[in-house]
């Protein structure tokens, strides 16, 4: 039986989205690249992975090194082969650690804000599409990340961090691909046997992508806006990974406030319940994160200038919350909104385990990041095919008076978008006495609106009231304008236009 593709966390309440929040105070390395291409690993057998796999195997993977959300004079990356520090040993009792109680917001949530997600695992949508990602990383040692399906034509892609992907080895100075790759949805470690540990069965990797903006190297581009990956599983004899568990709906955004619940497999060998053997969740609210270059440039700056020349919103692409400690092994799990299921962001870096005032950061599903990298993992999907449709009124408006015209922006594509603008215009002869139905800013002649998410196949209308003016002439044009991106294939219908037909 096919599952519903678009989720909503129907066991966790739901809240609406928010606007974009302005920078938040911490600072974080970041390297100034500027493209926009993507990278992808040589091509793989997926059978070859699942049988490697063994549960054995599974049992031993270790968890994939964690970046770090602050400067380096502030929180040192994990060695390749040190020890974790964890909440309860002797470093972490020097000083205050994880999420204070007052920051917990995830019902029964524990010191790092996490909560173990009710069993069994196939029984809501959201534990079905996270899953536990393992893989050999680039030093030939067994690690896992945490991942999730995500929504696509082909229905066999999920979406990790870069570092559970590709990393540079110890001695090495350029990074190297991970391999056998082999996805568990709604992995249990601690169930009895086969089936029940691994309900759906292993998906194994096919071919990763990467934005080329990410490296690999140690310092900044461990804290990279470009930490974000795509891995095309192969299909069963009974059809797709997207048909058997479903699948989060990418919501095209550059960060913001959000309302969001995370699910992963932390993995720290003999740490319960962070052994990685359970899935946990934590309950979140994010705000922006500045981000830096080595030089200490602010690169938000180079994003929003890029983002700007596209016609995309601006912001930095990356986000964090203070009300969940990110574990190893829970990097590349999803950042989800509460109440519609929308993909916004993927884990990326969060402090190292057990320092004071724990957090997590995720870099956003962006143009610059996401879009890159779907465009080459699925070719065949459109993924921001915004529109817009403007009516006026049928009949011949009276000069001096009041005319209604409406804009219906609709999303074709397989993606949401978030804080979507719109403009509306009029000519000399008219002016808009108001604008309802999204966040809008007027003058007399033009409105610019923003719509705070637009998904796939739910239409929002904006209604404005047209002033006639007494000398306009017999026919007065109004025009609308939806901004999408460069992953638009075809841009000619983001503009409409309507005549308003006047008499005396």
């Amino acid at each position: 039986m096919q599952r519903t593709l678009v989720t909503t966390l129907a066991t966790l309440a739901g809240v609406a989205l928010a606007v974009p929040a302005a920078a938040a105070d911490q600072p974080s390395t970041t390297p100034a690249k500027r493209s926009w291409g993507a990278e992808s690993s040589p091509l793989m057998r997926p059978g070859s992975a699942v049988r490697y796999w063994t549960a054995g195997k599974q049992a031993k993977a270790k968890a994939a090194n964690l970046p770090k959300s602050g400067s380096e004079s502030r929180s040192v990356r994990l060695s390749q082969s040190g020890p974790a520090r964890l909440p309860g040993s002797r470093a972490a009792h020097a000083q205050p650690r994880s999420v204070p109680a007052a920051k917990r917001l995830t019902p029964g949530g524990d010191v790092n804000g996490y909560v173990r997600v009710p069993r069994p695992y196939t029984s809501a949508d959201f534990s079905r599409i996270s899953g536990r990602l393992f893989f050999v990383n680039a030093g030939g040692n067994g690690d896992s990340c945490s991942a999730s399906v995500v929504r696509s034509e082909a229905r066999l892609l999920i979406v990790t961090a870069a570092h559970c992907v590709y990393s540079v080895p110890d001695g090495a100075t350029s990074g190297r691909w991970h391999s056998s790759f082999a996805f568990v949805p709604a992995y249990d470690g601690r169930a009895g046997d086969v089936r029940e540990r691994e309900p759906y069965g292993r998906w194994g990797g096919r071919r990763a992508w990467k934005p080329d903006g990410y490296t690999g190297l140690s310092g900044g581009d461990w804290n990279s806006v470009y930490d974000i990956a795509l891995i095309e599983v192969g299909r069963h004899r009974d059809g797709t990974l997207q048909g058997a568990v479903g699948a989060f709906t990418p919501m095209r955004n550059q960060g913001g406030k959000y309302s969001i619940a995370t699910t992963g497999y932390p993995g720290i060998l003999g740490r319960k319940p962070y052994d990685g053997r359970d899935q946990l969740w934590c309950l979140g609210k994010t705000q922006q994160i500045r981000s830096f270059n080595t030089d200490g440039i602010e690169t938000g700056s180079l994003l929003n200038a890029r983002a700007a020349a596209s016609g995309t919103a601006t912001g930095t692409g990356r986000m964090e919350t203070r009300n969940c400690h990110l574990f190893q092994g829970h990097s590349g799990g999803p950042w989800v909104v509460r109440g519609t299921g929308d993909l916004v962001g993927v884990l990326s870096a969060g402090k190292e385990d057990g320092e004071a005032d724990g957090n997590s950061v995720a870099n956003a599903l962006s143009p610059e990041s996401y879009g890159a990298i779907v465009q080459r993992a699925d070719p065949r999907g459109v993924y921001d095919s915004l529109s817009v449709r403007l009516t006026g009124p049928a009949l011949p408006v009276r000069r001096g008076g009041t005319a209604p015209v409406t804009a219906t922006v609709t999303m074709r594509g397989l993606m949401a978008a978030a804080q979507v603008p719109v403009t509306l215009s009029v000519p000399a002869g008219a002016s808009l006495a108001s604008v309802s139905g999204a966040a809008c800013t007027r003058t007399s002649r033009h409105a610019t609106c923003t719509i705070g998410a637009v998904h796939p196949g739910r239409p929002v209308r904006i209604t404005a009231r047209i002033d006639v003016a007494r000398d306009a002439g017999p026919s007065v044009p109004v025009t609308a304008h939806v901004t999408s991106t460069r992953l638009d294939p075809a841009q000619r219908d983001n503009t409409s236009v309507t005549r308003i037909r006047t008499f005396r």
